[in-house]
């Protein structure tokens, strides 16, 4: 077990009823349902085939979680917190730019080492498809009272002190920040989806480019 994985993430044991991560069944059911949601999307994932997938009985799923979208929402959270540990652990070395130039590379750039295997790249592809489904509802400011989305505003929240540790004159850092991890997700859907309508290709790695130029333009213009 690597740092990443001893990281503990607090609002994840308020998402499940029970940890998943304590158990075998658990760490079966967090498995299946990144290939499932992966594979088939939210509106098509059920409980019944995460149960199918899992070798269990759909009982036994809702004793972990009280929905798919509180599923779905403890997965967004797992890849949020994973890439704060990233940031923590690796983003902290160097002088004001090379600390942010390294951040902007583990949020942006889908070659990372976090990314090194076939479910982590599953779980990157879960969060640009189908994070939006938990973050633009109607429940949206109870689940923040709760604490549901405190670990993606702790990234942007990291992030935003970054960029003043570069440029102390930054009005808008949080704006800033948002705008580049929201986007850079963007880019990606629209590469495999709309190609029309980005110079992004699944191929090229451009959206990288594209937001480093865009964060140190805008920053030496404060």
């Amino acid at each position: 077990m690597n740092l990443i994985d001893r990281f503990q993430i607090p609002v994840l044991e308020q998402i499940a009823l029970r940890n998943p991560q304590a158990t075998s069944l658990g760490k079966r059911l967090i498995e299946n349902s990144i290939i499932l949601f992966d594979e088939l999307g939210f509106e098509q994932f059920t409980f019944k085939k995460l149960a199918q997938a899992a070798a269990t009985t759909e009982a036994s799923v809702y004793r972990y979680f009280s929905s798919k979208q509180k599923l779905l929402l403890y997965l967004v959270n797992w890849y949020w917190g994973r890439l704060e540990c990233r940031l923590l652990l690796e983003a902290q070395a160097g002088d004001p730019k090379e600390r942010l130039e390294t951040a902007l590379a583990i949020i942006i750039n889908p070659n990372s080492a976090d990314l090194s295997t076939a479910n982590e790249r599953r779980l990157q592809r879960i969060v640009i498809h189908e994070a939006p489904k938990v973050l633009l509802t109607k429940a949206v400011d109870n689940d923040h009272q709760t604490g549901y989305h405190q670990t993606y505003a702790d990234v942007v929240n990291f992030l935003a002190k970054l960029v003043l540790d570069y440029q102390p004159n930054c009005n808008f850092t949080q704006m800033l920040v948002t705008t580049i991890l929201e986007g850079s997700l963007q880019q990606r859907f629209f590469a495999q989806h709309l190609p029309e309508v980005t110079n992004c290709s699944e191929q090229e790695d451009a959206v990288y480019v594209f937001y480093k130029q865009l964060l140190f333009k805008y920053l030496h213009h404060e």
